[in-house]
């Protein structure tokens, strides 16, 4: 059963066949985020031309088991820190080959944000130049993470309300990725409107940050946000006291590196 629904806007241009190829999700955890790709993949997978997705058809129910010839889910190799260039060139091949029942082919990269550099430039051409019936949903914690070029061209849905957490939680999250990151000029982009905020918005922001550092599950990062949190917590008693929140800042910009 598809346990996530479209919103009513984005379920009208679903029935009207107005949805584009590419999409980025973010603004909630990994399974919220699977299950709204797994729901928007049936809206372009479903035969139903009234109510997309119908949630009975053939296509539909396929995509519930898990079973849709022409859906694939991509994640990164067991053995390797990253989605490395080697699975995005697989996926641009395949992607050439037509669907086998449907009249699209839909791709759901899992922790898009975990591409290298030569992965996101590789699948930005398949992004760009890809068939019309090849359909691709970036699920990322972490959007920003992805390079300016693939965000441009694909249209984000964020996901809100109790699921995501709000929008302190979601701010946290995403300067969360951006520490663990390592991207210096990313992580001052992000955090430069930040620095002119009050001290309450920011305490906020680093406890949200703190707790997401705190829940990471990746074993290769684990080490890094263990630290990265430490700094945080030591950075929160200073700012609750009368530490000056520049000086703060340069702190939280030196642990990245």
């Amino acid at each position: 059963m598809l346990t996530w629904t479209l919103p009513p806007a984005l379920a009208a241009r679903a029935r009207a066949g107005a949805l584009p190829h590419g999409w980025i999700l973010a603004g909630a955890g990994e399974p919220e985020l699977e299950e709204a790709a797994r729901t928007l993949a049936a809206a372009f997978l479903c035969q139903d031309p009234d109510r997309r997705p119908c949630g009975t058809c053939k296509h539909c129910r396929k995509v519930e088991k898990g079973v849709h010839p022409d859906l694939q889910w991509v994640e990164k190799y067991p053995d390797k820190r990253q989605l490395v260039v080697e699975q995005i060139r697989a996926l641009r091949s395949d992607a050439y080959i037509r669907p086998n029942e449907a009249e699209r082919k839909v791709y759901i990269l899992q922790n898009a944000q975990q591409m290298n550099d030569e992965a996101q430039n590789a699948f930005l051409k398949v992004l760009e130049e890809g068939p019309e019936y090849a359909v691709f949903l970036l699920l990322s914690e972490n959007h920003l993470a992805l390079l300016p070029t693939i965000r441009s061209r694909c249209e984000l849905l964020r996901l809100t309300g109790a699921e995501a957490g709000g929008d302190s939680l979601r701010l946290g999250g995403e300067l969360a990725g951006l520490l663990l990151g390592g991207d210096r000029w990313r992580l001052l982009a992000w955090c430069v409107p930040w620095e002119k905020a009050g001290r309450e918005d920011v305490v906020a922001l680093w406890k949200a940050a703190r707790e997401t550092l705190l829940t990471c599950r990746d074993p290769a990062s684990l080490p890094r946000a263990v630290r990265l949190a430490q700094t945080l917590g030591e950075l929160l008693s200073l700012a609750q006291g009368s530490g000056n929140l520049g000086v703060l800042w340069g702190r939280l910009y030196a642990a990245q590196e």
